[in-house]
């Protein structure tokens, strides 16, 4: 999501939450329902704060209906990336580029028990990918999440043409080597 994008949710959600909170506050004082209603009653009287009024509402539900398209264009852009050959459409769903991800990590041999990945959207048609990974506790973590940036890179990138900008790697748990019993 750009950054224009989410200060408009932010300052779209914190009016509608201000506005809850004064809708609360009135129905609870007689006093400030009052004070509310004779405010209004003011401001309608008034031709220029009537007119200002009515733009601020207008560029309001603007803003509104802007942040909320664009969270709804964020989510569909998360779910599925587009390609287009020359026989069509390729749609690439998140979680297969995830499905790679996570067996480019655990096929890179380098010490991972377990992975999750999060693929997130970045400018232009480029890709986030983020992995928690547990390790055993005989691996050289630096080491390791090298090779494991590199593999998934490539990975992503040769099977789905996707262009990924970053891998961040988050060591969430080291576990310890389980002795082999050979039967």
């Amino acid at each position: 999501m750009s950054r224009w994008s989410r200060l408009t949710s932010v300052v779209f959600s914190f009016l509608i939450a201000a506005g809850s909170l004064l809708t609360v506050l009135m129905f609870l004082s007689d006093y400030i329902m009052n004070a509310m209603v004779a405010f209004y009653l003011r401001l309608q009287k008034d031709p220029g704060a009537r007119t200002i009024i009515v733009v601020l509402a207008v560029i309001f539900f603007i803003a509104g209906t802007t942040s909320l398209l664009l969270s709804i264009m964020n989510a569909r852009l998360h779910k599925a990336r587009v390609r287009s050959s020359n026989l069509g459409n390729i749609d690439i769903g998140a979680d297969a580029i995830e499905s790679i991800a996570l067996n480019a990590a655990k096929s890179s041999q380098s010490g991972v028990k377990s992975v999750k990945a999060r693929v997130a959207p970045k400018e232009g048609d480029k890709l986030l990918v983020s992995l928690n990974i547990t390790t055993y506790s005989d691996v050289e973590i630096p080491a390791m999440m090298n090779k494991v940036q590199d593999r998934v890179k490539k990975d992503i990138e040769r099977y789905t043409g996707i262009e990924v900008v970053e891998v961040p790697i988050k060591v969430t748990q080291v576990d310890a080597v389980s002795a082999r019993i050979d039967r």
